[in-house]
C-alpha cells in the first residue's frame, strides 16, 4: 500500500491505496507471490544486530541508517539517534533529540511529542542530517552525536536532505525547496514548486551536482536549481498526467536523482524511466516504467523495483532492458541496491532477497525479524538493513 496526500481548501487527508489499481472503495483481496524454492548460490547472514529505539512502527517512512567513517548512524521516529561500530555494532553514542526539542507533556499519551522523523539518515563529511514531519532539520557531528545547528521550517519533510559540505537542501511535503548554509544552518533561500490536489505520500530526495540541486517534482517534472541563488535552471518533463480521476493523473517523481558523468537519470510514477543531459534538460532517452522507489546503479546498468514489485536491469546505453524479476510481485519490496554482485531488496514479509546481478535469477535470502521498508545500505563488504521495529542488522556474504 501507498500512502497518497490529499491537499484541498488547505486542508490535509490521508487516503490508502493499492498501487495495484485496486478500487479505494471496494474490498479486493491483496495478493503476492509465495516465496518458492529457488538454486541458492550465496549464502548471506547477519554479522550483527542491535535495537534502534521503537523504529518507525507502520508509518510511512523511508528513515534508514547512513555510514560515515567507521560507524553507522541510524534513528527511530521519536527522535532517538545512534551511532554503532560497524565492525562489532557495539555503541559509540547515543542521543535524545526528542527528549531536547519537542514539548513536555504535549501527548496525552506518554508526555513527550514524537519528533517524527522521517527524513534522513544522510551522512557526509563526518556529518549525520535528519529532517522530520514536524519541520525540523538537524546537523549531527557523526563521531560524537553533538547538535551542530537545528533549523526549522513550516512544512512538512519525509525525504532526505541533501549535504554537498556547503549547502544542505530539503524538499518538503508542500512543494517547498529549502537551502541551508552547511557550516550555520541559516537559510539561503527557498523555492516553492506546484503540487497537484492529488500526490503519493513522499518526495524526492535532493541531488547536488555541478552546482545545482537536481530535484524531482510532485508533477512529474525533472528540475535543477542552482545552488547559489535558488533560480531554477531547466526542467525537464518525465510523465504527463492521464486520466479522468485525480488518482489516474498521479505522476510523482519520488525517486533520487542519480547522476553519472554528463547524464541524470530518474524515473516517474505513471511515466517514463529517463536519461537526461545535465547541462541542457534534453531528454536522451526513455522508457516506460512505473516506481516511487529509488534507483541503483552500478558500471553501465540501472537497477529498479516497480509499481508491481518487479526488478529490472536496464543498461544505460539506449535505456535497454537486460532482465526482470517477477517472483515476488505483491510482496512490498524496498528499492534495489547492488552489493557484491547481487540486487539485494527488502520486502514487507521480513526477507532480504539476493538477485544475480548479471542473470536476475533469485540467488540468496536472509530471513529477518520484520518487515524490510527502506532500501538497503552498502559500504565495502557490508550490507545495512533497518526493519519496521528499529532493529539494525549489518549482513555479510559468506
Amino acid at each position: 500500500m501507498k500512502v497518497l496526500k490529499v491537499l484541498q481548501q488547505g486542508l490535509l487527508a490521508t487516503a490508502l491505496v493499492s498501487l495495484g489499481g485496486c478500487s479505494l472503495f471496494e474490498d479486493e483481496e491483496l495478493t503476492y507471490k509465495e516465496l518458492q524454492p529457488f538454486n541458492a548460490t550465496v549464502n548471506p547472514s547477519a554479522q550483527w544486530d542491535v535495537s534502534v529505539g521503537d523504529g518507525v512502527e507502520n508509518f510511512f517512512s523511508r528513515l534508514n541508517p547512513a555510514v560515515v567513517g567507521d560507524v553507522i548512524v541510524a534513528a527511530d521516529r521519536d527522535g532517538y539517534v545512534a551511532a554503532y561500530s560497524r565492525s562489532d555494532g557495539k555503541r559509540v553514542w547515543e542521543r535524545d533529540l526528542q527528549a531536547e526539542y519537542t514539548a513536555q507533556g504535549a501527548s496525552w499519551l506518554d508526555g513527550t511529542e514524537s519528533l517524527r522523523i522521517s527524513g534522513g539518515v544522510t551522512g557526509y563529511a563526518g556529518k549525520a542530517l535528519l529532517a522530520s514531519e514536524n519541520g525540523d532539520v538537524f546537523m549531527l557531528d557523526a563521531a560524537t552525536g553533538e547538535v551542530n545547528w537545528h533549523a526549522k521550517v513550516n512544512a512538512e519533510i519525509v525525504a532526505d536532505p541533501a549535504f554537498d559540505g556547503s549547502y544542505v537542501v530539503v524538499a518538503a511535503g508542500n512543494g517547498q525547496i529549502f537551502a541551508f548554509d552547511a557550516e550555520n544552518g541559516e537559510e539561503i533561500w527557498n523555492l516553492p514548486t506546484d503540487v497537484p490536489a492529488l500526490t503519493l505520500r513522499g518526495n524526492s530526495k535532493p541531488t547536488l551536482a555541478a552546482g545545482g540541486a537536481i530535484i524531482g517534482t510532485a508533477t512529474g517534472k525533472l528540475t535543477v536549481v542552482v545552488l547559489q541563488n535558488g533560480q531554477q535552471a531547466w526542467e525537464a518533463r518525465l510523465a504527463v498526467p492521464k486520466g479522468a480521476t485525480e488518482l489516474q493523473r498521479l505522476v510523482d517523481v519520488d525517486s533520487a536523482p542519480i547522476v553519472s558523468g554528463p547524464t541524470i537519470y530518474n524515473i516517474a510514477y505513471n511515466g517514463q524511466l529517463a536519461a537526461v543531459e545535465i547541462r541542457t534538460g534534453r531528454i536522451v532517452w526513455q522508457r516506460e516504467y512505473s516506481s516511487f522507489q529509488n534507483l541503483a546503479m552500478y558500471g553501465s546498468n540501472l537497477y529498479l523495483t516497480d509499481t508491481q514489485d518487479h526488478v529490472y536491469s536496464i543498461n544505460t546505453d539506449g535505456g535497454i532492458e537486460r532482465w526482470v524479476n517477477n517472483d515476488f510481485e505483491g510482496r512490498e519490496l524496498t528499492a534495489p541496491v547492488y552489493f557484491q554482485g547481487y540486487i539485494v531488496v527488502g520486502d514487507d514479509f521480513g526477507y532480504l532477497h539476493f538477485i544475480d546481478a548479471q542473470t536476475g535469477k533469485t540467488s540468496g535470502r536472509l530471513e529477518l525479524d520484520d518487515a524490510a521498508y527502506s532500501q538497503p545500505v552498502v559500504e565495502d563488504d557490508q550490507l545495512f538493513i533497518q526493519t519496521r521495529d528499529g532493529t539494525l542488522l549489518a549482513v555479510r556474504i559468506n
